[in-house]
């Protein structure tokens, strides 16, 4: 099967895109590559090696459906209400291995892995994060807009604290 090169740099630069707006925290950027009814969502594992399959019905670490609730998000992380995010840890994500794995009606289909590490400086501690991404797409002009971002993380110890920036 040959791969369609140029799509897959596309598809890739969203990712990477996405990434670069969590690290700067340039939120409003990060909530406009998401489709208003999109879905964010961080599944549990149900035992070592079974994830929960129903975000509606069963254990989630974070399920998000529809923009508005990414919007409530951000104003939380905002708003210097919530005392675990006065001072927010430094992040860096890193994704490879992107490849595209189908198409779903009009959706592009594509997988990565990640690393995301989190300095928090007030506890001078790194955590980390790893694990892989599913992401369906949705044509945007040049690009594309998130309809969808399922996170497995692999090492689902939670040390502290799980946000959106965190994964």
């Amino acid at each position: 099967m040959a791969i369609d090169v140029q799509l897959l740099a596309r598809v890739t630069d969203c990712l990477l895109e996405e990434a670069a707006c969590l690290d700067q925290r340039r939120w409003d950027d990060w909530l406009a590559l998401y489709d208003e009814d999109c879905v964010f969502w961080v599944p549990a594992w149900d035992d070592d090696d079974v994830l929960t399959e129903d975000p509606e019905a069963q254990l989630s670490l974070i399920f998000l459906h529809g923009r508005p609730r990414l919007d409530e998000r951000v104003w939380r992380i905002r708003s210097g209400l919530s005392s675990s995010l006065l001072r927010m840890p430094r992040t860096t994500h890193m994704v490879s291995n992107v490849r595209l794995a189908g198409q779903d009606g009009e959706c592009l289909l594509a997988t990565a892995n990640f690393q995301v590490n989190a300095f928090k400086h007030d506890e001078k501690r790194v955590d980390f994060f790893f694990g892989h991404y599913a992401y369906a797409l949705s044509p945007r002009g040049d690009g594309f807009g998130i309809r969808s971002k399922k996170i497995v993380i692999n090492n689902d110890i939670i040390p502290r604290q799980l946000d959106v920036f965190s994964v």
